[in-house]
Parts: C-alpha cells; structure tokens; sequence
C-alpha cells in the first residue's frame, strides 16, 4: 500500500466507482465520517468488494434492487452475484452490506415489496409522506437470496438508509481498526492471504482453501473437530455446523476426492487423442 509523503499508510481502501454521481449512499457518508475521524483511506479501483479494512476485512454494497434485479433472473443478474460471492470469500472477513432493507414494506398476499425512495415531512403536522416503488418479488424469495449468503459465510448488515449504513460500515472497520492497533500493522491488501504464523494460523489457513470456507468458517470447524485431519475425514458431517450447507460440503468433497492431473499429462491425453 502506497504511503504519502509523511509516511503514513491508508487503513481502508474504497473502491472508485463508489464514489461517482450525485446521490450519497452508505459510501459517501462513510468517507465523511472517517474525514471527522482522521481515518486514513484511498480511492482506487479495486477488483474485489467496495470497501477493503485491515485485518483482511471486505465489504461489498448492495441496495434492495440490486438484489431484486438478481431475483428477476436476468441473463447475468444471478452469475454475477455469484461470482461476487466466490470473490469475496478470498477475504477474511467478508460482508455485504444491504444499505436499505430495513426500510422496505413487505405484502405477501400480493408477493411483491414497496422501496422508499422519498420521504417528506408534511409542513407543521407530525405527518411523513413516503414515495414507494413496488418491486413483484415475493418477501420470502428475497429473505432467501439473503440467507443463502450468510449460509456461505458472509455476513450482512443490514441497512436502514445510507447514513445509517454507513454507520455500520464504519462500525466494522473501526472495530477492526482497533484490532489492528493491538495486533500490528496489519493493512488491507488487493487480494488478502493469510501468512503461516503460529500453528493455529497455518491450520486455519489450510482449511480456508477449500471453496466456500473462509478463515471464520475455518476457526468453527477445526473448533469442532479438533485437528485438520479429523476435519477433512468428517466432511460429510460439516453441515452440523450452522450456516453450512450442502453446497458446500460438495465442493470441498469435490477438490478433495478429485484427481490431481499435471500439465504435462493433460497435454499427453490431448496429444493421444
């Protein structure tokens, strides 16, 4: 990470696109909040999430509609929301923030969901008028989509409005920040991988690179089962642990039972053939 001219290093990088047009969201808020606080961060492009803290903290932003474009099956909604998840299970500590789901009405009877997107207050009478737009995804449907990314290990947070997502969002990487401070300098990468330290960290950093396991889900299984080998040889039993599911168990089942093929036989096979 590139320091100023005082030598100081950034404690959180945000992503470019973040920071573009004229509306604020969580982003935006955030920045002014660390601006307040005298937190260093830099805004670069980054190929990974939209916010990256220390301690190998990532954030991506989402609003309810861009989920709910992902629910109306568009021919890249779903995959790309897919490979955005497979991205930020390369972190530590992934998150996606939802910066409005808290305000949404939900109206199961007629599957569909009401977005605010303007509020007024009605001159000298204790009344708000709110402007909604409906969006005909059924509640459950997204309350699933939801879950589905906290059963791969992300975690949520859930917003309110910009500002109070922002508040959140410097909620976990001011916490983090703080970690740091006790722990050294440990700043945000581009790509996070954990280093062999102690045993503990080697063993937890083994376990994490198997797909859809990362360092939290990692510390939960090696807590569970005792050593790495113990962990691999009761995969079947994983999905005892909340929060991981089948998919998951079938894609560490499928690296570690797949055969390994080295270049060089692969191209005999093409050549044979």
């Amino acid at each position: 990470m590139q320091s100023d001219i005082y030598g100081n290093v950034p404690s959180i990088v945000i992503d470019v696109h973040e920071t573009g047009g004229k509306g604020m969201n969580a982003v935006k808020h955030l920045m002014s909040i660390l601006d307040k606080e005298n937190v260093r961060y830099v805004i670069k492009k980054i190929p990974i999430g939209d916010v990256l803290g220390p301690e190998g903290v990532v954030v991506e932003r989402k609003t309810v509609n861009d989920l709910v474009n992902t629910l109306k099956g568009s021919s890249s909604g779903v995959p790309r929301l897919t490979r955005q998840l497979d991205a930020l299970l390369q972190y530590e500590k992934p998150y996606v923030l939802i910066e409005n789901i808290l305000a949404i009405r939900r109206n199961p009877m007629k599957g569909c969901i009401y977005v605010p997107f303007s509020t007024k207050r009605t001159k000298n009478k204790p009344f708000f008028v709110t402007m909604e737009r409906a969006s005909f995804i059924h509640p459950s449907s997204l309350d699933a989509l939801i879950a589905s990314i906290e059963e791969r290990g992300i975690g949520v947070l859930r917003g309110f409005n910009a500002m109070h997502s922002a508040g959140l969002l410097f909620g976990v990487l001011s916490s983090e920040e703080a970690l740091r401070e006790k722990k050294g300098q440990r700043l945000p990468v581009i790509r996070t991988r954990k280093g062999s330290g102690n045993q503990n960290e080697s063993q937890e950093f083994f376990i994490a690179g198997l797909p859809r396991i990362n360092v939290v889900r990692a510390k939960e299984l090696l807590e569970k089962y005792g050593t790495p080998y113990e962990t691999l040889m009761r995969v079947d039993e994983w999905g005892d642990i909340p929060g991981i599911g089948a998919k998951t168990i079938a894609a560490a089942k499928k690296i570690l039972f797949s055969q390994y093929v080295t270049e060089d036989h692969d191209s005999a096979k093409k050549t044979d053939g």
